[in-house]
This record gives C-alpha cells, sequence and structure tokens, in this order.
C-alpha cells in the first residue's frame, strides 16, 4: 500500500486555481457531492465514492434519451469508485483510510455515519492535515443540538420547512411552496464547500486538519438573515405577499405576447428613472406617495399608477420592454423559459452554455459551464458524469498502490 503522499491531480488534467488539491466525496444525492463538484470544476481532483451494487440516488428518476439528466449535470468532473463504507471490514478500512490519506478535504453526508464505524478522531489519525466536511439535515451532537433531532432524516423539503425558509414564500391563505430546484440543498453545498476552501486556507498556514458540520437547515436559516432580525425586533411575522416587494415597480408584468418581464426598482433615483423610461411623471406619482412602501403602492394613486404600468406592459412585447428600460439603466429581464436559455445570444456569446460527453452514457449532451470565470486559471469540465465504479481499478492503482492481484481480490470479497 502506498505510503508516500501521491501529489494532485494524479487522474485529472491539470487545470483551474484549485489544482493540486484533492477531494474525497462519500454520500449520495445533491447537498455534499455538489459541494465537492463545485471544487472539482475549479481544478480539484475529487474521488466520489459510491456503495458497489447500489449506485447514486441521482439515477433512480430513470434515463431520458439514454441520460440520466441530473447525475449527468451534477456528476461532472468526478472519478467513481466503488467501496464497501463498513469499517468493520479489516480491507474496507484500509482502502478508506487509504483514500483519506491522499486527500486534502473528505466532504461526506452518509446516513448515520457512526453506524459505518467512521469518526472523526479515526480520520484525523490517518490524516491529521485533513479538512472534514459533514453535511447533514440537522447538523451533528457534538457541536450542539439535540441528538435525537439531529439523528433525523431529512431531504430538501425538509430543509426548507424546519429552517423558516418556507414560511416567507408566497401567499397568505395559500399553501407554502416548495422552492425548486431543491434549493435547500444547493445553499447547503455553497456553504460547504465556502467552509471547506476557508479551513484548507487556514490548514496551508497551521498544518493542521479541522471538522466542519453542515447542516441543510441552518443554510436557509442563514440566508433568512433580515427576516428574522425584523421579527425579533419587532414581534410580528412578515406578511407572505407573494411576488409583491415593499417598494414599486418592482414586479413581474405581463407583457404582450403572453410573456411577463420582470421589473425592478429600490429608491427614489431609480423609481424616477423608471418612471421617465416608461413615459409617466414623476412629479405627478411621486415617489413618496406611490411606490415608497406597501402603504404607498396601495393608495388610490400608487394603484392608478400600478395600473397604468400594467396596461403600458402589455401594449409592447418583452424585447420592446427590456430595450426601453436598458436605455433608462432601469433593471428588468423578460422572464426566459429554459428554451430561451440555451439559445439566448448573451448566455451564448459568454459561453455559458456548452456541450460535452456524459461519461456514463457516452451522448453527447448540453448545459451550463462553469461559474464563476476566471481570467487566469479558468475552471472547466474535462469530464462528464462517470459510470459507477468506473475509475475504482485506476484510483486504488495510482494513489493507492494496490497491484492487479489485491484489486482482483477486492472485487471477488465485493469490497469494491
Amino acid at each position: 500500500m502506498m505510503n508516500e503522499k501521491v501529489a494532485a491531480p494524479a487522474i485529472a488534467p491539470k487545470f483551474g486555481p484549485l489544482q493540486g488539491v484533492r477531494v474525497l466525496s462519500c454520500g449520495s444525492v445533491i447537498a455534499g457531492p455538489y459541494a465537492a463538484q463545485l471544487l472539482g470544476e475549479m481544478g480539484a481532483e475529487v474521488i466520489h465514492v459510491e456503495r458497489p451494487g447500489v449506485g447514486d440516488m441521482m439515477k433512480a428518476e430513470g434515463r431520458t434519451n439514454g441520460v440520466y439528466p441530473a447525475w449527468a449535470a451534477r456528476a461532472r468532473n468526478r472519478l467513481s469508485v466503488t467501496l464497501n463504507m463498513k469499517m468493520d471490514n479489516p480491507e474496507s478500512k484500509e482502502a478508506f483510510l487509504g483514500l483519506i490519506k491522499q486527500c486534502d478535504i473528505w466532504i461526506e453526508n452518509l446516513v448515520w455515519l457512526d453506524k459505518l464505524g467512521i469518526t472523526d478522531e479515526m480520520v484525523l489519525e490517518a490524516n491529521p492535515k485533513i479538512i472534514i466536511v459533514h453535511v447533514s439535515g440537522f447538523g451533528r451532537p457534538q457541536f450542539g443540538g439535540i441528538p435525537e433531532v439531529c439523528d433525523r432524516p431529512s431531504f430538501d423539503v425538509i430543509g426548507q420547512a424546519y429552517s423558516g425558509f418556507m414560511s416567507i414564500q408566497g401567499e397568505e391563505g395559500k399553501m407554502y411552496p416548495i422552492t425548486k430546484p431543491t434549493l435547500n440543498d444547493y445553499h447547503a453545498a455553497l456553504f460547504a464547500a465556502m467552509g471547506a476552501l476557508a479551513a484548507y486556507i487556514r490548514m496551508k498556514e497551521t498544518g493542521k486538519g479541522e471538522v466542519i458540520d453542515m447542516a441543510q437547515f441552518e443554510a436557509d436559516a442563514a440566508i433568512l438573515g433580515h427576516f428574522i432580525v425584523s421579527y425579533t425586533l419587532s414581534g410580528k411575522l412578515p406578511v407572505r405577499s407573494g411576488n409583491a416587494f415593499t417598494n414599486a415597480p418592482y414586479d413581474l408584468y405581463e407583457v404582450a405576447g403572453g410573456r411577463y418581464v420582470a421589473v425592478g426598482t429600490l429608491g427614489k433615483p431609480l423609481y424616477n428613472r423608471a418612471l421617465t423610461a416608461l413615459g409617466f411623471s414623476p412629479e405627478e406619482y411621486p415617489f413618496e406617495e406611490c411606490g415608497v412602501d406597501p402603504a404607498a403602492m396601495n393608495s388610490p394613486k400608487g394603484k392608478e399608477l400600478d395600473a397604468k404600468i400594467r396596461d403600458w406592459m402589455r401594449a409592447h412585447t418583452a424585447e420592446e420592454v427590456e430595450e426601453v428600460c436598458s436605455k433608462g439603466h432601469v433593471p428588468a429581464a423578460a422572464v426566459n423559459t429554459l428554451a430561451d436559455v440555451v439559445e439566448n445570444e448573451h448566455f451564448r456569446s459568454r459561453n455559458d452554455i456548452i456541450t460535452w460527453t456524459d461519461a456514463d452514457s457516452g451522448k453527447e449532451i448540453t448545459g451550463v459551464n462553469v461559474v464563476p470565470k476566471f481570467q487566469n486559471n479558468p475552471g472547466e469540465v474535462w469530464r462528464g458524469a462517470p459510470s459507477t465504479g468506473m475509475d475504482t481499478d485506476a484510483v486504488l492503482s495510482k494513489l493507492l498502490g494496490y497491484d492487479d492481484a489485491k484489486i482482483a481480490e477486492l472485487h471477488e470479497h465485493k469490497i469494491v
């Protein structure tokens, strides 16, 4: 077995600001694995571990034209390894801790980690410099909380509900909406990736690893920000107002052809610019009387202005509204469908829509490029989503130093 750490990348190509970083990803679906994918798109070498014979739950939705859409979009730039993660098996334990020694960051969202026999102490003993990122629905009791709650299973919708995030969405008297696409999962992934990088930077200075606890519900609670501050100051829950904002014009407006355009203003100068651009007089409809807050917006004059703006919108196409607002430096955008997005000239000219080969199906697919953009060390999509375990032998050989006989034995014992 390999004792020396193999420099990264050993299998993936060199690119991006995170080249030289190796990430071990253990888990399924979105929150944990997507955090690792974000790092992989920035150049980190990501090894994703799946259960032998099971694979990732993201494939459960089935194939579309031969491709698993969610897997194809959310598993690119991964090396896929299958491994039995139960530490009561010596071969499993040796392989897992061998991977830990070869990695800088370990991101996991395994269910009931302790039942596998894996502890932070075990991992840090194997690699004292590693950054451990735990992603779960309710957090780990080592970081506080009620143990029984920490032990609850969770999915995105649970995090949206428990965090309070769902409670401010939609309109009063109507069912709370579930915000798509599984927004709590992606919020948690972004926080997890940020935490991993912050800890890695610190580790480079101190030589000491770190343990991070990312609870899904806390990601959405953090985003609530001023809503919670406002409640604790006033004791009043916010009124669910749907798309309505606290000033006008700030809404979705129906335009000619049945499309919709979003227009947003904030503050008096922008309000005045918007009215002038649309052909209305700020003197006739002063900000203080018509747009400063919900009371002004719902005054007789505010309602009159709103009706006139909506009539004006319905008389113009989406393109015309965008052009008028652009010339007046007023924020506005048509609501694009996915069909609009993939053909949009601005998206295309920024190289935001790209094609790559899905390694699992072998088919060419189209999707969104890496975000954000880097001038000197850009991220890239170097490979599509892998088939389950397609890199197992290569990782065991190049990183752990296993020979063909050892690898064959692990396959025979169904360890990999």
